[in-house]
């Protein structure tokens, strides 16, 4: 993906990738970044709000996560894919925090 990113420096698909793969696997500063770059280009990018917000669920910032959600909530004109599964994420973390 760096390589990609290194010949099509406008491909938001790919930072969001990248931005995925760095969550997943624990650089959460890194991940950011790349979600924030993805964003800068194409600012409307489901997958990227999507992932973004699952980020901030991983910070116990559910505020942040659902300023995410509302946006996909307003992008989505039917129930998209994105916005349903962070939809289900927030929903899952505010019941783990209820128990």
């Amino acid at each position: 993906l760096k390589q990609v990113v290194a010949r099509t420096p406008g491909n938001a698909d790919a930072y969001n990738l990248l931005g995925f793969s760095s969550r997943k696997l624990g650089h959460l500063d890194a991940a950011f970044a790349y979600y924030e770059k993805a964003l800068a280009i194409d600012p409307n990018h489901r997958g990227a709000h999507e992932y973004l917000g699952e980020l901030y669920l991983e910070q116990h910032d559910l505020a942040k996560a659902k300023e995410q959600l509302a946006f996909l909530d307003k992008d989505c004109w039917l129930p998209c894919e994105e916005y349903s599964d962070l939809k289900a994420a927030v929903a899952s973390y505010e019941a783990k925090a209820r128990q």
